[in-house]
């Protein structure tokens, strides 16, 4: 019953308030090795936009893979030297966009979200001037450079495949033993309740070792996904 009616009411609520594609109050960090006028107004107006917090004090490029392997960003942004003199002198500023590309489409909708508010910045900036400037946006993508698919959905499929086959089919064998009218006669025989369930769920955490390393050594050798350390 609680498979039945608890599972969709918690799919709902994580497919609705969790899972989404949105970008709303993603956090991120800024790098500004200029800090003037320019690169000032350029964030104000990206965290002004909704879609992203300041979140982290970083104050070198050194710290960036720390601050993603803990979390605490999604994505970097970094203002080169002399901005604002760049673009009035030349015509032209460079800024980095450094995602976190563990969630590929996550990673792909920040940066767009990031470069279309450089964008209509940059068309504000040009707005009382005769020539031309251009803000050069560069992005690097950090963890899935590649952007594949298969590094984000075979250890999702590890979990899925591990959850129906331990949870799902230890019930479904102990609710076969009460169709069948087997489970009375296990319940009256000196065995405690305990033991009957672990004798239920052992032969499928074995059977689940053993898809674990089959899927492991297909996403390995055929798919080609990394592995840290010892396979």
């Amino acid at each position: 019953m609680i498979i039945l009616f608890g599972m969709p009411v918690v799919q709902v609520l994580l497919f609705g308030f969790e899972i989404s594609t949105e970008i709303k109050n993603a956090p991120i960090a800024i790098i500004d090795h200029s800090n003037d006028q320019v690169t000032r107004a350029i964030t104000s107006k990206l965290l002004s936009s909704g879609f992203f917090i300041l979140s982290g004090d970083i104050r070198g490029e050194d710290q960036i893979e720390k601050v993603f392997r803990q979390g605490k960003v999604k994505e970097v942004i970094i203002f080169e030297s002399n901005f604002a003199s760049n673009l009035e002198k030349e015509r032209q500023a460079n800024m980095q966009l450094i995602a976190d590309a563990s969630d590929p489409n996550m990673a792909n909708l920040l940066v767009n979200y990031s470069s279309a508010i450089v964008r209509d910045y940059q068309q504000e900036y040009m707005s009382g001037l005769s020539l031309p400037v251009e803000i050069t946006t560069e992005t690097r993508m950090l963890y899935n450079t590649a952007l594949k698919s298969v590094l984000m959905f075979v250890p999702g499929v590890i979990t899925i495949l591990l959850m129906l086959i331990t949870a799902m089919m230890t019930s479904i064998s102990i609710a076969r033993e009460k169709e069948l009218g087997t489970m009375e006669v296990l319940l009256v025989s000196p065995i405690r309740p305990l033991q009957i369930i672990i004798g239920k769920v052992i032969p499928y955490v074995f059977l689940a070792f053993i898809n674990a390393i089959s899927i492991l050594l297909l996403s390995y050798f055929v798919l080609g996904m990394p592995i840290n350390g010892s396979l």
